[in-house]
């Protein structure tokens, strides 16, 4: 369909026949999300009746809506271990224009960086100099104190663009960076604030197995605070701070997590920042994401939520 056949579409949107705004609106969203620049390019430049301006956006959400669903559930069935991809499809929920090829070129430039740099005989300490040198020191990534939740402090490519990051969102591109180059190191969903771990491979759990008692998951070599430009933490320093939260310290609380559970943080994350700033279409929509995601699980909603009012606070 040309350009000039889908705005002749739009423009009969606000057609008072019913049927007719049915037909036009199944036709628009039988050509999935390729039309999506046309027509939010369209609601951007032209003034229109409530109407017309109403039956647009609900296009839009429902177009861009069916795609992001998609797209995280092929990524879901597909294994949900790549990192980068499951935050740009959180960061392309938020914006249905983002330019993902344009992230990736930063990405791949980035992580190009930290490869050149690496080598085997390195230590896991080394490795982790190596990454802090490149992202913190060389391409001056710094922690965002604002003391405000913004979604452009979490969502990936904003986090790139702006070289600036909450725990979660410089965390996240941490982790990424980390993962494709095959190191050991994983996300810890730490109450009140997202870090990294470092890992022993044989011995590291995968999160399925829970350590009994007390007592801080084997494997751990030490965790990596991205937020503070890859501080290294001791064990027994996680433990006294989960101690001083009365929570128990264990593999769920500092043991490395999947990626999908970063990812629910994530949505979750943005979600509250959305809120925060009085964007509550937006906010919503994240909800319903994550609310697909699990699957009508609200108690892991509502964990989600938690884990994004504390990321806020410390972002």
């Amino acid at each position: 369909m040309s350009v000039s056949e889908i705005h002749a579409l739009i423009q009969l949107l606000d057609d008072p026949d019913e049927g007719v705004y049915q037909h036009v609106r199944e036709e628009l969203m039988s050509k999935g999300d390729s039309i999506l620049p046309a027509i939010i390019d369209h609601r951007a430049s032209k003034s229109q009746c409530a109407v017309h301006e109403n039956r647009l956006d609900e296009l839009v959400e429902g177009l861009h809506g069916a795609f992001v669903k998609k797209a995280i559930k092929n990524w879901h069935d597909s294994g949900a271990q790549n990192i980068l991809e499951g935050a740009l499809l959180i960061h392309k929920a938020a914006d249905p224009l983002l330019d993902v090829e344009a992230i990736k070129a930063k990405y791949e430039k980035l992580k190009r960086d930290v490869w050149l740099e690496l080598n085997e005989e390195l230590t896991a300490l080394e490795q982790v100099r190596i990454l802090n040198h490149v992202l913190f020191s060389e391409e001056g990534f710094l922690n965002s104190r604002s003391g405000h939740p913004n979604p452009k402090d979490a969502l990936i490519g904003d986090v790139m663009d702006l070289k600036m990051g909450n725990p979660l969102g410089l965390g996240t591109l941490y982790l990424a960076i980390a993962r494709d180059l095959k190191l050991p190191i994983h996300g810890v969903n730490l109450p009140n604030h997202f870090i990294l771990c470092y890992c022993d491979e044989h011995h590291v759990h995968d999160g399925s197995e829970l350590v009994e008692g007390n007592e801080l998951p084997s494997g751990i070599l030490f965790y990596i605070n991205p937020f503070s430009e890859g501080t290294v933490i001791h064990p027994s320093d996680v433990s006294e701070f989960l101690s001083h939260l009365d929570l128990p310290v264990d593999e769920s609380n500092c043991g490395p997590c999947a990626p999908i559970d970063i990812i629910r943080r994530l949505i979750g994350n943005v979600a509250y920042a959305f809120e925060r700033n009085g964007e509550i279409s937006q906010s919503e929509q994240m909800r319903e994401l994550l609310l697909y995601i699990e699957s009508g699980a609200t108690e892991n909603v509502e964990s989600a939520d938690a884990d994004a009012r504390d990321d806020g606070a410390e972002g």
